[in-house]
């Protein structure tokens, strides 16, 4: 059974909140792993640094699921905007109003050194998207 988000605000908070509340237990992970070897060496197993933990890679994963979830729930709902006057429209291509929708990569990582910095090591080292796409670019 698939659980929708009510908010968008939900579920970025709720992602600020597991992260935060696995980082004390993966920087102590990261701090040994640092301590017995070489950046050089340790760059090559773990190139996105403390952010390739696969917890986190799950989390992200996780939270990027439930904001697909939403963002297909909303797409047949639009916001209103207020009407607008003629010489307001004049020379302006109008498509009408749009769906309700929140980029993925906008909520679980670009608003995060505001909202959150202390996870912004975190978030900076998802350099690519631990998502998969069939044939179809559907996700997998």
């Amino acid at each position: 059974m698939i659980v929708i988000a009510k908010s968008y605000d939900d579920i970025q908070q709720r992602y600020i909140a597991e992260l935060r509340g696995l980082l004390p237990e993966v920087k102590a992970w990261w701090g040994a792993i640092a301590a017995t070897d070489t950046s050089e060496a340790i760059s090559l197993v773990w190139p996105t640094g403390i952010s390739g933990h696969p917890r986190f890679l799950h989390t992200f994963r996780t939270y990027y699921f439930e904001v697909e979830n939403l963002n297909r729930k909303n797409e047949h709902e639009f916001v209103e905007q207020a009407e607008k006057s003629a010489e307001e429209k004049w020379g302006i291509d109008d498509l009408g109003d749009s769906p309700r929708y929140v980029g993925h990569i906008d909520l679980l990582i670009d608003d995060i050194p505001s909202k959150a910095p202390d996870l912004v090591e975190v978030v900076n080292g998802f350099v690519f998207l631990p998502i998969g796409l069939d044939q179809d670019q559907e996700i997998t």
